[in-house]
């Protein structure tokens, strides 16, 4: 009643917000009040005038009118509640719509999708009205835990909670998490979705929501504390609401940490937000009890436990509903006296307190094809069990188990191995996918007719959650039904039992079969050159052109693949995929978002090659592939269309992506004519939106952790997929140092930069402690081996160092000690401390000592080794007890490796060569070194009791020291830093060899493309090479020392400091000079910076533009030498400039580029005796955003990142058809359109 009292008390035109349909609702629940009221006074009339004891079934229908009352008041407020969200979500401005829509989240989760149903009328009424009673009154605790256990039916109460908080007008979002659906399963789409929810609900929080997402629509790959704070609790802070979220079956989110990341970031928020209180439910697993202990949560969550109610009330429910649901069964047969007392007391007894019995047993019963009455009896028969089905580990004696084999066999009564192989194949599809599959999609994946698998789906759909509408994914009913047939020692019928190793082996099959038969180039139509983001009917096409079954074969082929012991001599499937569908491939990951699904797919099914084939050309080919989608992660990412116009176009000619593939580039689409590589780079490019400063591996091998300036990023070295983001209160000063280290548990992330000490929370991605004057400069870093401790050396240039601990938990920094030591100290971790070892000059050797960390420092070991000076100890490996170090002999000048064993007192190495960063492998097999003032890095593997040279490699076009090399704990991986980025090595295969060539300082093609023009080093000479065949080079000198050449029409320029000269390229491929050294005599007073040439096109004059030192443009007629234009103070400082017309039509404007160092900056145009300035093709964007776009702002060509650094172009030229950029270390690119 009091919700009617709620209800009568709102306003009558309720804010407004009211539909045309507000009228109609309003009679309906006022005519259903007035039929209750009727039927109430003739209840009435009757228990007055007789017994109380005759009147029994009276009284319970008069008991039962107050949630007559309450269902029709919630029926016409869930109507009304429904009508002003619709009005709500079609308000939302269209950019407004078009952001939220952009926003990565969970589609599905909200409790209004799918069958999912409530609770039974007058069952589960204690804990509902415990619930009710929290969410009305916001004094109490913020967060309530429904505590079950499985089948206890936590899901179905949260439904029902949901349904009434929806129509109080209270319920902001709900989250329905399942295993079965893979984003409903990742606990870093929570928030989002929720976020995404209450935007669509109340205006002002998305009026807060929308301009973050637009600032920062990276937001969701972020850490869990930056989403919840940012999308969550800033907006609901704004917005002023009082709300309930929902957030049901926490367990199954595949979350691995000991404590639930959800509940951790919520502690840390849930009392800045006192208007909004959480609704959770989940099992009682270790990580969710955890998480509700931790001390920002225990005190702020009221936990109710549903095995815990006195099981006569889970009883007297599970009687109601079996009561209820077979009393509808028996009407829909018209059978009288259905089911007995007695069969009812049956089934309660047997379900044991678990709902799932109750609702596997109505489903069993109610049979279109079958009798009620004759199943009853089937189940009657079934033999007692005693052992209590909530409480302890089914077995096959549970009568649940029962349950299921006798609902097999009575579906499928007649043995026929044809059938039984086909049902078989149905049940295991359903119960084996990685995310469901509708019908439809499982007849075409398993290649049975529709209507056949519809048929014993519908057999078996006691036992699935099958939908009537087709379309609607088939899953199990609960999860015990997967456990129960796959498990030989609960499912004893060999007819249905499923073996998962063969099972995963058809399925593979299955996928590789339906992606060769509808994979095909451009499956979607896409126009070219566009990002998906671009599509805007993106989201159509995939659903008209990718079915379910085509979608789940891209997406889940490897990991049915790898689960399976076959010989791949017979996966032929598989060996046409690789060949000739694997672009159309990455098409559907590319559109579907799941590029980094595909590198992971490749690797797992390098690793499963390797110990099942002896194909080495299979092997090599997935490698190669594997290289291809790391490499161009990013423009395969944003669009499928790139797989050809740019991932493809820049492949390495030796790979066998391009040898397989290059015929399938169109003829009108770019071409890296010059430049690309002649194969693959040993080493992957990890992604980072800034420069890398230092990088961490975590314990487990599984993710790394890279610093830049204004974050630390987490990523899945696999699939380079961005899994966190840790943002720093300030970006780190240039010239810092920045300094990371996991954990030994890889919960925690020590980042020492600047002057302070953060420890992040990796779970939460939130600022566990933060110790400030502490110098990252000159200093290293480690974490204790128990996690309650970090340790920093700091040296101070004077041979003087400062051994700091710092206790994690309180932030205290006990007693520093001090050591002196000409060499650096090496410092590790050591049980619950550290130790750190020092070199000290001894003669003419060098004492190593070993000293343990405390209140003070304890030698504890010494040891001499060495003659030479300047020993410095570079890494140690504390497995095998082993020391690197470098020497240099100022004498002799000498350099030195070695390895030292200190157990054995022997040399392991001794290499020759200037060696900077060391690193041995966790067990201490492997020790890899880079060479100084190069980019090459050296392999060592441990055999037979020496190291002995296994892997060499460097990085392409690169003149650097790598640093910072780093093996992960677990796999055969290297990573190093080199030219501000971070590399992975991965060392599991051969090595894939490194292309390499010299290029001149300046070498152009012409326009027409017939001929190359080049000068080298600072000579006086230009080779013209002629293209054709049998033809041979033409050397002319110029007389002058070159510093630059260009090519603009059939008219190449080249010049010194202060002179020009130009010559004409005639057919015959001869030259002449066209304008005279002399002509530019005004400019011989100012250094020329670069020279451009205006060749004529419908006008008389001819023009040479001469860029100046001073900001200052000249163009000269080139006979006269007449000052025809000057242009001063444009840009600063003035490098390159040249000229091109944009229209040939437009013959009287006439128009030129001028740029900035490697950048253009500004378009000039110069006709009519005015000048004015646009934008160009060509701008800082072009290298900041890594796209080459013509004009019309479409994007042609993606560059990598090595061609990004404007700094390292030495120069370059563009003309209608052509684009020449000449790095300083990558040689030339020749781009043509």
């Amino acid at each position: 009643m009091a919700r009617l009292d709620r209800l009568c008390s709102e306003d009558d035109d309720d804010n407004g917000l009211c539909d045309e349909n507000e009228h109609e609702r309003r009679v309906k629940l006022f005519d259903t009040l007035r039929l209750v009221e009727d039927n109430g006074k003739v209840l009435y009339d009757r228990i007055n005038a007789q017994g109380y004891r005759e009147c029994q079934d009276d009284i319970q229908a008069a008991s039962s009118m107050a949630d007559d009352i309450r269902d029709a008041v919630i029926d016409y407020q869930v109507a009304l509640q429904r009508a002003i969200y619709d009005l709500n979500c079609r308000l939302i401005h269209t950019a407004d719509l078009s952001v939220l829509n952009s926003c990565r989240r969970a589609h599905g989760a909200g409790y209004q999708h799918g069958d999912r149903k409530g609770c039974l009328r007058g069952t589960r009424e204690t804990v509902l009205n415990e619930i009710e009673s929290w969410v009305r009154d916001f004094e109490k605790s913020p967060v309530f835990w429904l505590n079950g256990l499985a089948g206890t039916g936590k899901s179905t109460i949260a439904q029902t909670v949901s349904e009434r908080v929806f129509a109080d007008g209270l319920l902001g979002a709900s989250f329905f998490c399942s295993r079965d659906f893979g984003d409903r399963g990742d606990f870093r789409l929570i928030f989002p979705t929720l976020a995404f929810q209450l935007a669509h609900k109340y205006p002002a929080f998305r009026s807060a929501l929308v301009p973050l997402l637009r600032l920062n629509p990276d937001i969701v790959h972020e850490s869990l504390v930056s989403q919840m704070g940012e999308l969550i609790v800033e907006p609901l802070k704004s917005a002023d609401v009082w709300t309930v979220i929902v957030i049901d079956a926490l367990d199954e989110c595949k979350d691995e940490e000991p404590s639930s990341a959800i509940l951790s970031v919520l502690g840390r928020f849930v009392e800045q937000i006192p208007k909004v209180k959480f609704f959770i439910t989940g099992r009682p697993e270790p990580r969710i009890k955890t998480g509700f202990r931790l001390p920002l949560l225990v005190d702020s969550t009221d936990v109710f436990v549903l095995h815990d109610i006195d099981p006569s009330l889970v009883n007297s429910d599970i009687r109601l509903f079996l009561k209820h649901e077979l009393f509808e069964v028996a009407q829909r047969y018209l059978l009288e006296g259905w089911p007995s007392d007695e069969h009812i007391d049956l089934l309660c007894r047997r379900a044991g307190g678990l709902f799932v019995y109750a609702v596997a047993t109505v489903r069993f019963l109610d049979s279109s094809t079958h009798l009620p009455k004759r199943r009853l009896e089937l189940i009657v028969n079934l033999p007692e069990c005693t052992a209590p089905e909530g409480k302890t580990r089914f077995n096959s004696k549970t009568t649940l188990d029962l349950l299921y084999t006798s609902i097999l066999k009575t579906a499928f009564s007649e043995e026929d191995s044809e059938v039984d192989s086909k049902v078989r194949s149905t049940i295991g599809t359903v119960v084996m996918l990685v995310n469901p599959l509708p019908p439809s999609g499982i007849a075409e994946l398993i290649s049975l007719d529709s209507d056949e698998v519809t048929q014993f789906l519908t057999l078996l759909q006691s036992m699935l959650a099958f939908d009537e509408d087709s379309s609607q994914p088939v899953k199990p009913f609960h999860k015990s039904f997967p456990d129960f047939i796959t498990d030989p020692s609960r499912c004893t019928d060999t007819r249905f039992l499923v073996s998962p190793k063969s099972l995963h082996f058809e399925l593979a099959m299955n996928c590789l079969r339906v992606m060769n038969d509808g994979l095909e180039r451009n499956l979607l139509s896409l126009p070219d050159y566009a990002l998906n983001s671009e599509v805007e009917d993106l989201e159509t096409r995939i659903k008209d052109r990718i079915s379910d079954a085509l979608r789940y074969a891209c997406q889940s082929w490897h990991g049915h693949l790898t689960k399976t012991e076959g010989d791949v001599t017979d996966v032929i499937s598989l060996c046409v995929v690789l060949e000739e569908k694997f672009l159309a491939w990455l098409e559907v990951a590319s559109v579907l978002g799941t590029v980094g699904g595909a590198i992971v797919a490749l690797e797992q099914l390098i690793a499963w090659l390797r110990e099942v084939s002896r194909d080495d050309e299979l092997l090599d080919t997935a490698r190669d592939y594997s290289h291809f989608v790391a490499t161009f992660f990013e423009p395969i990412s944003v669009s499928a269309t790139h797989i050809y116009h740019s991932a493809l176009e820049l492949s390495p000619l030796s790979s066998v992506v391009w040898g397989r593939y290059c015929c399938q580039r169109h003829i009108s689409f770019p071409r890296v004519t010059v430049g690309t590589e002649e194969s693959w780079e040993e080493s992957i490019i990890i992604p980072s939106k800034g420069n890398h400063f230092s990088h961490t591996w975590s314990p487990c091998g599984r993710f790394i952790a890279t610093q830049s300036r204004k974050a630390v990023e987490i990523r899945d070295p696999l699939s380079l997929e961005l899994l966190s983001t840790l943002k720093l209160t300030k970006p780190i000063p240039r010239g810092d140092k920045s300094l990371l280290c996991y954990s030994t548990d890889g919960r925690s992330i020590a980042s020492l930069s600047g002057t302070s000490l953060v420890i992040w929370d990796i779970q939460t991605g939130g600022v566990a402690k933060k110790i400030d004057h502490v110098y990252a400069s000159d200093a290293s870093l480690v974490w204790s081996l128990d996690g309650s401790t970090i340790g920093i050396v700091k040296s101070w240039g004077t041979g003087t160092h400062v051994v700091h601990t710092y206790d994690v938990a309180s932030g205290t920094t006990h007693s520093p000690c001090t050591l002196k030591s000409r060499g650096k100290p090496h410092l590790w971790a050591y049980g619950t401390s550290f130790r750190v070892m020092t070199t000290e000059r001894v003669g003419q050797a060098h004492m190593v000592d070993i000293f343990e960390v405390g209140s003070t420092l304890t030698r504890i070991g010494s040891f001499r080794i060495g003659s030479w000076e300047n020993l410095e100890i570079k890494s140690f490996s504390q497995t095998t007890h082993r020391i690197s170090y470098s020497q240099n002999d100022r004498i002799f000048h000498s350099h030195n490796l070695a390895i030292f064993d200190i157990r054995d007192s022997r040399y392991l190495l001794a290499e020759k060569g200037r060696f900077d960063s060391h690193c041995f492998s966790s067990d201490g097999s492997l020790f890899a070194a880079s060479q100084q003032w190069s980019a090459h890095i050296y392999i060592w593997k441990y055999t037979s009791g020496r190291y002995v040279g296994w892997r060499e490699f460097s990085v392409q076009n690169s003149t650097r020291s790598l640093d910072f090399l780093r093996f992960s704990p677990t796999s055969p991986s290297l990573s190093g830093h080199a030219n501000g980025t971070l590399r992975l090595w991965r060392l599991g295969g051969p090595p894939i060899g490194a292309g390499s060539g010299s290029h001149g300082q300046c070498i152009f093609p012409s326009p027409c493309g017939g001929y190359i023009v080049a000068c080298h080093g600072e000579g006086s000479t230009v080779t013209i090479t002629n293209l054709l065949p049998k033809t041979s080079p033409c050397v002319i000198d110029t007389g002058i020392a070159i510093k630059k050449l260009t090519v603009t029409g059939n008219i190449f320029l080249v010049w010194g400091s202060k002179t020009i000269t130009a010559w004409r390229l005639t057919e015959e491929g001869m030259v002449d000079g066209v304008f005279a050294e002399g002509r530019a005599g005004r400019s011989n007073s100012i250094w020329i910076i670069s020279v451009s040439y205006w060749p004529e096109l419908f006008v008389r004059d001819q023009t040479v533009l001469i860029g100046q030192r001073g900001n200052v443009i000249h163009a000269y007629h080139k006979e006269t030498g007449e000052v025809l234009m000057h242009v001063s103070r444009i840009l600063q400082p003035f490098l390159h400039l040249w000229s091109t017309p944009l229209s040939a039509m437009d013959h009287l404007r006439q128009h030129w580029w001028a740029g900035t160092g490697a950048v253009t900056d500004r378009l000039y145009e110069y006709g009519w005796g005015t000048l004015s300035e646009g934008s160009g093709p060509f701008s800082r964007n072009t290298f900041r955003e890594g796209w080459v776009k013509d004009l019309e702002g479409n994007r042609l060509l993606w560059l990598p990142v090595k061609w990004r650094n404007p700094n390292d172009i030495a120069s370059w030229s563009y003309n209608s058809t052509v684009v020449w950029l000449d790095f300083r270390r990558d040689g030339t690119v020749i781009i043509k359109f």
